[in-house]
Order: structure tokens, then C-alpha cells, then sequence
């Protein structure tokens, strides 16, 4: 394991100048770190950049001070990842395990070429408590929903959005719920980011496919099968199965929302006889940027986007709108944190019967609307009404539903 130790004063080497850049995301709370050569139209051509992401917003970082060495750097990064430092023309992928002064951390690094050199990103992953569902932020209402959900006995749950949005977090806190030592739960996962009791994980690795790890899970007499993520056909086609043969299985997926999942899946070859028999549920999620409860300061919206706002979830009497506050000690910026926001799609008969019928996305909302589903833009809504989270900074998830 890396010992990360912060330089005192201006970098005198590599070695610090690295430890300095990697400090400097931890201490600001980024999520990810972006490093790579740039080109500017302006005087001076190509420059290195260096970039945090910090509650869901990419950062520019000052980063002169990194001189000349820009190639030292990416040197130094492979060594510490053990990477060929020659290969520069693929892509690469690999972890650090790190101390820092704020403990262990592990650092996923991807490396992808482009034609102004190799572009990095580091991932933070943070010593991590075993989750609990109630720590996610949800609604009483929709932890009933998903917690209902996951009491089957068999069937296949669906936890997407896009990277970085925590389906992982989500997944482990579910699994988590449902561990004990009557309850047989196996995962096959890409790669293990937290052990969990009573859970028995199993990393992908090469040489390793979906469908053999299919194979020796049915073999061992599982309930409960968690398959990382569902990534093309064959990944699809092992977690319909295991669905099929009795098991519960959760996975995830890279969808818009909780109804983008079946064209999703029947993209990948499924058809949707298997999905309509085997999905039992859909949960999308985002993350959004929290309110600092100190500094927040009343937010003004003019009369369209108020009548928008209404229009898609009326807000409760006397509801007050804040905004981000200028910063104080508690805060970054006027954020702490993220919140999570979700979308449950429960499948119901009905909805099974409408999958099977290939009805079109509209049908199928409308049936789960009336299923009482709660749209990503309708719980973001939720939120800033009770003034946790900033109207604008849902606005992506506000688009189409007003209409």
C-alpha cells in the first residue's frame, strides 16, 4: 500500500509533485480527478489541465505549478498503478491502495490515448461504512416501494443511471438489508468495492465470463445473485436466466429512467416475453448537489418557470425556494454533499402485459403513473421544495414533463 504524504512547501520532486495533486483532490472532497493535455487556441498551444469534480460539478484546478513535468507525472501515476509506462496507444485501467492523512483510500485510475497525449481520470473511493437503506436519502414512500420489491423470491431488479450516480451504493445497501446466515447471496462483481457479512463476492476477472460464473451459481444454491452490471448481450441474457431458474437478482444498468431499461434489455437480444416474466422492478437514481442549511439564501423564479414547477408537482402552501449561499466553514461553495433522487418502476400485471405487448414508452408511463410512480423530475421537485437542493440544479431532470 501507498503512504500518501502531503509535501510541506513547494514540491522539490516528482514523487511530491504527485503526492501534492492527489492530496490536493482529497482535501477539496472531489469525487474524481481529471489530468491531460489540452489545446487552447490561444498563445501557448497545448497545456496540461488539471480538474476536480466536487459534488457532481467539474472544477478547473490552478495548476502552473506543475511546469514542464506534465510527462513525469503520468510517468509517475503508471508506476505507482503498476502500468507499462511505455503503452500509450491503448487504453489501460488499474488501482492504487493509498494511505492519507484522512485514511485508506483506493485510487481507479483510466487511461485513455488521444492525439495530444493520454488523458487520466482518478476515481476516490473512500474508506466506506457498510450502507444502510436508510441512509440513502430516500423517501419513506419509495423505501417502502424498493424494500417491498426486494422481499420476492424471485424475478430481476434493475438499479441504473449513469456512472457515478451510486448503483453501487444503492445495491450494497439493499443486499446488505437482506444478508443474514439463513440466506444464501453470491455477487460477481468488476471490480469489489466493499465486503459485505453473510455475502460471498466474486470478482470478474480475465479468463472469467458471465455465463461460467452462470453456471456455478446455479450450482451453488443461491437465493439472492447481485451481477455487477449489465453491459452487453451475454451479461443480459445471465441475468434474465438466473432470474428465470428462481433466483432474485439485482443488477445495473445505464439508462435515462426506470422505463429505459426494457428497451435497454431488448436491445441486447431479450425478448420481451422473458422481460415482462422476469422484472419485478426498475429503480433509476441521480445525485444532486445538497444545500448548505447555514448559508442557503432564498432563491426568486420568474412566473414561467414558477407555472413549470407547478406543473409537474405543486408545490405544498407556503413553500419557500432557496438557492447556494455565498460559503461559510460548513460548506463548499453552499453545497454539503449530494442527495439522492429516484424513480421506482413497480411491475405490476398490468405493466408485465404491456412489456409483452411491446407497447410504446408513452403507454407504459402512463400505466406506471397511475401505479402512483413518482417521475426523477417529480422527486427532484420534492426535494427542493422541502429546501434541500437548488431548483437549477435539477433542471435536467425537469425537461419534457411539463408538457
Amino acid at each position: 500500500m501507498y503512504e500518501l504524504v502531503p509535501p510541506q512547501g513547494r514540491p522539490t520532486s516528482v514523487q511530491q509533485l504527485v503526492d501534492f495533486i492527489l492530496w490536493q483532490a482529497i482535501r477539496a472532497k472531489a469525487s474524481d480527478l481529471h489530468y491531460g493535455l489540452v489545446s487552447h487556441t490561444g498563445p501557448g498551444g497545448l497545456t496540461y489541465m488539471l480538474r476536480h469534480r466536487v459534488f457532481g460539478k467539474l472544477q478547473p484546478v490552478r495548476s502552473e505549478f506543475i511546469g514542464q513535468q506534465h510527462k513525469e507525472v503520468l510517468a509517475r501515476l503508471k508506476v505507482l498503478a503498476a502500468l507499462p509506462s511505455t503503452d500509450v496507444n491503448a487504453p489501460q485501467d488499474a488501482q492504487i491502495k493509498v494511505n492519507t492523512p484522512e485514511g485508506p483510500m483506493v485510487l481507479r485510475l483510466s487511461i485513455i490515448p488521444n492525439p495530444e497525449g493520454e488523458e487520466v481520470v482518478i476515481r476516490f473511493q473512500r474508506a466506506q461504512k457498510i450502507p444502510q437503506t436508510a441512509q440513502l436519502g430516500m423517501t419513506p414512500e419509495m423505501l417502502q416501494g424498493i424494500t417491498g420489491l426486494t422481499r420476492q423470491r424471485s424475478g430481476l431488479i434493475i438499479v441504473n443511471g449513469p456512472a457515478g450516480c451510486g448503483k453501487t451504493t444503492t445495491i450494497y445497501a439493499l443486499l446488505n438489508s437482506l444478508a443474514n446466515a439463513e440466506t444464501k447471496i453470491l455477487t460477481a462483481e468488476d471490480p469489489i468495492e466493499l465486503r459485505l457479512p453473510f455475502v460471498s463476492h466474486t470478482a470478474i476477472g480475465r479468463g472469467t465470463s458471465f455465463a461460467q460464473l452462470s453456471k456455478a451459481f446455479m450450482r451453488q444454491d443461491a437465493d439472492i445473485i447481485f451481477i455487477g452490471e449489465v453491459r452487453d448481450a451475454e451479461s443480459a441474457e445471465t441475468a434474465v436466466q438466473l432470474a428465470q431458474t428462481g433466483h432474485l437478482v439485482f443488477t445495473t444498468l445505464h439508462t435515462r429512467d426506470a422505463l429505459g431499461v426494457i428497451p435497454r434489455l431488448e436491445a441486447f437480444g431479450i425478448h420481451p416475453n422473458f422481460i415482462a416474466s422476469t422484472l419485478v422492478g426498475s429503480l433509476a437514481q441521480r445525485l444532486v448537489p445538497r444545500l448548505c442549511a447555514k448559508c442557503r439564501v432564498p432563491a426568486v423564479i420568474d412566473e414561467a418557470t414558477a407555472g413549470l414547477l407547478k406543473k409537474i408537482l405543486p408545490p405544498p402552501a407556503g413553500t419557500r425556494l432557496f438557492g447556494p449561499g455565498p460559503g461559510c466553514a460548513e460548506c463548499n461553495g453552499g453545497h454539503t454533499g449530494r442527495l439522492g433522487v429516484y424513480e421506482l418502476l413497480s411491475v405490476t400485471p398490468e405493466i408485465s402485459d404491456l412489456i409483452n405487448r411491446k407497447a410504446p414508452q408513452k403507454e407504459l408511463l402512463s400505466a406506471a403513473r397511475a401505479n402512483r410512480m413518482l417521475t426523477l423530475g417529480q422527486e427532484a421537485l420534492i426535494r427542493v421544495y422541502a429546501g434541500h437542493v437548488d431548483y437549477k440544479a435539477v433542471s435536467g431532470l425537469l425537461g419534457g414533463e411539463g408538457g
